[in-house]
């Protein structure tokens, strides 16, 4: 064999040798991705797939002769009907832990003016035994529960959330409400507790976070690239809205909470709930979350905001002219929607991605639309229908456990007796 045929041959060789090893890795590549996709945790949780209603503390504060939820058999017969598997509600554990007997009464405050739960005068409650009550009809007919609160008074525990200096209480509130329905072996189909909705708005600790807010030269956190929202709120910083203390106290707070009630009740899983702060929170790295809850609004848009002025109007079931706010919705759609779309990918996107980086499910229970909207003869739901279809179909597309059509699927809500609507978005999402 001379020369050049011994080189032709070796240079077939590595071209052969370069071929497979780049074949290799590129199925090493692929093998990879596969395996960064390829399993879906949803499909190993009971249900696969949460469409959720939000009933908050209604479900209870208008549970009387003649109140929206007079019957909970009717209006869980109701919720089936529309295509719901699960439903959110207020615990009241502040409420509750503050009891001297379980058949103690407390009145809530009558105020028909209220958006969410409206009661037309003041109302006597044996709350713990409605409590048991609605989750015992929950169970038979297999509708998964969320519990959470909005840490509500009444008239018998006015300054509920006043004098919590660290998590003493709190835990003990809510461990009160879960053994309660432990013994009363009603907590099997509690698919999670959220135990501060929407933290820190609703929270006792939230004093307790403004105030570490106004020492003077806190340390502010540069935030890390990954961790911005490009056009949330339309912040134009590089930093944190919380300084060093506000966020360290916020993380043992949390942590330490969750930790706790990991260890007492194993078998149930625990977060909170979250409307702003979402990239503190990611920083935070709460990889003791079970779930992650966020609440996703078109009023998280600078845009919407300015354009509808939504901040302005005022927020009561009364009689009130919203003809100009009507007007700014319509015009704001028709001016910016596609924009509006994008920023909700953008949003939708980052809760995927924060999600995985944490290993949990992802769940929304109020979103898409304002947060905010009434039954109001001056007012046109027309584009929330199409707004709120289009985000429960986005949220299969990235990936939700659980999402809801919006923030008004109660039986006092002219709505609901939409079912068709409610059929379709909640059917189509179990398809996912």
């Amino acid at each position: 064999m001379n020369t050049n045929s011994m080189k032709k041959i070796a240079l077939g060789i590595l071209i052969i040798t370069l071929f497979l090893s780049s074949y290799a890795q590129d199925i090493n590549k692929n093998s990879t991705q596969k395996l960064k996709t390829a399993y879906d945790l949803r499909n190993d949780l009971n249900p696969k797939r949460l469409t959720i209603a939000m009933w908050d503390y209604s479900y209870l504060k208008m549970h009387y002769k003649g109140g929206a939820f007079e019957d909970y058999n009717k209006v869980t017969n109701e919720l089936i009907e529309r295509g719901f598997n699960a439903v959110r509600i207020d615990a009241f554990p502040l409420i509750i832990g503050s009891l001297k007997n379980p058949k103690e009464q407390i009145t809530f405050k009558g105020n028909q003016w209220d958006t969410w739960g409206p009661t037309d005068i003041d109302r006597k409650h044996e709350i713990l035994g409605e409590l048991i009550d609605f989750m015992k009809i929950t169970k038979e007919k297999k509708i998964s529960v969320i519990l959470s609160t909005w840490n509500e008074s009444c008239i018998e525990y006015p300054d509920i959330r006043k004098n919590f200096k660290d998590q003493t209480k709190y835990l003990a509130a809510w461990s009160k409400v879960i053994d309660t329905l432990d013994k009363c072996q009603l907590l099997d189909h509690v698919v999670y507790i959220d135990l501060d909705q929407e933290f820190p708005y609703f929270s006792p600790f939230m004093d307790a976070i403004d105030s570490l807010g106004k020492i003077k030269d806190a340390e502010k956190i540069k935030m890390p690239e990954n961790k911005r929202i490009i056009g949330y709120n339309d912040r134009n910083s590089d930093e944190f809205r919380w300084n060093r203390k506000q966020i360290d106290y916020t993380y043992n707070l949390m942590d330490s909470c969750l930790e706790l009630f990991h260890i007492k009740y194993p078998k149930l899983r625990f977060t909170y709930s979250i409307s702003e702060f979402w990239e503190e929170f990611r920083y935070m790295d709460l990889t003791s979350f079970d779930v992650l809850e966020l609440h996703i609004w078109l009023t998280q848009s600078k845009r919407f905001m300015t354009r509808t002025q939504f901040d302005a109007q005022k927020k009561y079931r009364g009689e009130e002219d919203y003809t100009d706010y009507n007007r700014r919705l319509k015009e704001t759609m028709e001016s910016i929607k596609p924009m509006l779309i994008k920023d909700m990918h953008n949003k939708l996107q980052y809760a995927n991605a924060w999600a995985d980086e944490i290993a949990v499910p992802l769940v929304t229970t109020e979103a898409w639309g304002p947060w905010w909207q009434m039954d109001s003869k001056t007012l046109d739901w027309d584009y929330l229908y199409e707004w709120c279809e289009l985000g429960v179909q986005l949220s299969a597309e990235y990936g939700f456990w659980g999402t809801t059509p919006w923030n008004y699927s109660h039986p006092y809500w002219k709505n609901w007796s939409n079912i068709g609507w409610y059929k379709k978005v909640n059917n189509g999402f179990l398809k996912q």
